[in-house]
């Protein structure tokens, strides 16, 4: 079968390897769409993964598609079953399994390679976190990964109507908090540095839009300087972005600070201002298996739309290109097979 391999920094190339075989527990799932995220460009540029990737290797997490063949013990699922598979599975025994902080389970199980004509899911993934699509297009259905992880953010931002929520950033995921918020009730207020990429923040529910420039004292907002809100979410993952969220909290705000910072990146903080004004910051990583699920209702309901966050269709073959030198401006992009 054929499958995009990184072999290392901008090193990506679309070869036949052996089709994979279902262990006990295991199934495989050929594949019908997948969609690339930030988390593969920033692979294929590093050429590596810390936590999850040793190259020669294939890659990519988001993607739903025909139940191919089944291991031993499997029966929840049969060969022809559309689904989609979560890209980890926590153990559910450890201390934060216990305590409901199932993205921090100590033996969370993460898999990739769905950019390939056929991939392999875990027996852990087949056991919690695998849902049959009931009619979900696979191409819609292939994007509920990455919504899950904005449906925990916006829960444990503790999103309420009226709550006046800011989001650093216009990329998919910024989008995609956007448009939860929205539901939420929220008025919802986005900013950015590019004027093009604010373009798409009201078809998602953005109620206003703000331009981010640099000023000698860091980012600032070009038409409401000094601008506060009840919750902010930085989707830009940035020692900078991560700052202009921290002072646009009001009094009683939440800070999430939602993308990933470069490893090391530490910003000032005001702690006086923390303590007195009572704002919370934290961090949001992954998704659980009760968000993906949500996520995936959100998908089948229509009340979130994938095909708005897609910019553009790929074949296989034309994925290392569009992967090594992206387009500026590019939402997601959908694999097709």
């Amino acid at each position: 079968m054929r499958a995009a391999v990184l072999y290392g920094p901008g090193d990506v190339r679309v070869e036949e390897i052996e089709a994979p075989v279902p262990g006990p527990g295991e199934i495989v799932v050929r594949t019908l769409a997948a969609f690339t995220c930030g988390t593969d460009r920033k692979v294929v540029s590093r050429g590596y993964h810390a936590k999850m990737l040793k190259p020669p290797c294939v890659f990519g997490h988001e993607a739903a598609g025909e139940v191919a063949a089944v291991g031993t013990g499997v029966t929840s699922f049969k060969p022809g079953d559309l689904v989609v598979a979560a890209n980890s599975a926590p153990c559910g025994v450890c201390r934060p399994c216990e305590r409901g902080r199932e993205s921090l389970c100590e033996d969370l199980l993460f898999w990739n390679g769905t950019f390939a004509d056929a991939y392999l899911v875990p027996a852990r993934v087949v056991a919690r976190n695998v849902v049959p699509l009931d009619g979900v297009a696979p191409e819609d259905a292939a994007m509920t990964e990455p919504l899950a992880c904005c449906v925990k953010g916006v829960l444990e931002a503790g999103v309420q109507e009226g709550d006046h929520v800011l989001v650093i950033g216009a990329g998919p995921v910024a989008l995609m908090l956007t448009r939860l918020c929205a539901l939420k009730g929220a008025y919802v207020t986005v900013a950015a540095r590019r004027p093009e990429a604010l373009a798409n923040a009201k078809a998602h529910g953005a109620a206003e839009c703000l331009s981010i420039r640099s000023a000698e004292s860091g980012l600032v907002f070009e038409e409401r300087p000094g601008a506060m809100f009840d919750i902010i979410f930085d989707s830009g993952g940035a020692a900078e972005t991560a700052s202009l969220a921290i002072r646009s909290a009001a009094r009683g705000g939440v800070v999430n600070l939602f993308a990933g910072c470069p490893a090391g990146t530490k910003i000032e903080v005001d702690v006086t201002r923390v303590h007195y004004d009572e704002i919370r910051i934290h961090g949001t990583f992954h998704h659980t298996p009760s968000a993906f699920r949500e996520s995936f209702r959100l998908i089948a309901t229509g009340a979130v739309e994938p095909r708005k966050f897609v910019s553009g269709r790929k074949t296989l073959a034309e994925l290392p290109e569009s992967l090594i030198h992206p387009a500026a401006g590019v939402l997601k992009t959908l694999v097709v097979f």
